[in-house]
């Protein structure tokens, strides 16, 4: 009971902070972006250290070089000949480069910009928890009022141009991704969110069997990959971001060994599951 007393900002912020990133995954992954994760951190990490330089707050320096990134992303998307994984290529090698442009520049010793690849769940505290809260609740918020656009979206693009503002939409989404990385940087690092943010998803898809359960899925795979992956760092005194990475790898693996034990014990060993991805029936 002690445990859970002390530790409770740090469970809270796990919780909060894996069930965004497992609902984000869902997107990235549907619009065939899943490096945007870590493209968006180093834009917030880019953003925090140029904070760090000019004196001013490293939330709002995040905010705004993960806003300065969805932005270019945006611009290039408008014309549909760029590719999306070259695009968000080409910010993080951009973003990359700034960040650590910033860091040199920064007098001092660098242990402070150079952790924020790293993370550290630890350190939150219950202060940490309104701008999780905040994300978490205007992303599921979204994701509610645009379910069935945004199910259109991952669909088509093209498709989902020709009926509804899918412009507008895509801007919602990423704005949306933008800030659940940018809350998760301190707390998770910027190397380590790639994996909180595409394992649950991947996992999802492959238990789940339509969008919405798709979504139910990654946010709690999520969630609970963060929780674990902390517990297990407390129980056996390693690396909360490394353990909290293994442990959503881990459940990408039983993902797979379910779904393929489920077919082999009701169809047998020559029957693979196939099909569409369960965000787009």
């Amino acid at each position: 009971m002690e445990f859970l007393t002390f530790f409770a900002p740090v469970l809270l912020a796990a919780l909060l902070g894996g069930a965004s990133a497992g609902l984000v995954g869902v997107f990235t992954l549907g619009l065939r972006m899943p490096f945007l994760a870590v493209c968006m951190a180093h834009a917030a990490m880019a953003g925090v250290v140029f904070a760090n330089l000019l004196g001013q707050p490293p939330g709002l320096g995040g905010f705004v070089g993960a806003l300065v990134g969805t932005l270019i992303l945006l611009a290039f998307l408008r014309h549909r000949q760029a590719s999306a994984g070259g695009v968000v290529g080409l910010i993080f090698s951009f973003m990359l480069g700034l960040a650590f442009l910033g860091i040199g520049l920064q007098p001092g010793p660098k242990e402070g910009a150079l952790g924020l690849m790293w993370g550290n769940l630890l350190f939150a505290t219950y202060r940490d928890l309104w701008p999780l809260t905040a994300v978490f609740v205007l992303l599921v918020g979204f994701i509610a009022v645009y379910r069935r656009e945004l199910k259109l979206l991952l669909f088509s693009r093209a498709l989902a141009a020709s009926l509804i503002p899918e412009g507008a939409i895509l801007a919602g989404i990423l704005l949306l991704s933008s800030a659940v990385i940018t809350v998760n940087l301190e707390r998770v690092g910027g190397l380590l969110l790639y994996s909180l943010v595409c394992n649950p998803a991947l996992a999802a898809q492959r238990v789940a069997r339509g969008f919405r359960s798709c979504l139910i899925w990654s946010g709690v795979l999520g969630a609970a990959s963060a929780i674990l992956g902390f517990l297990a760092a407390a129980r056996l005194d390693l690396p909360v971001g490394a353990c909290i990475v293994l442990v959503s790898s881990l459940v990408v693996g039983l993902a797979y060994g379910f779904v393929w034990l489920r077919e082999f014990l009701h169809h047998g060993p020559e029957c693979a599951r196939g099909g569409q991805p369960p965000i787009l029936q």
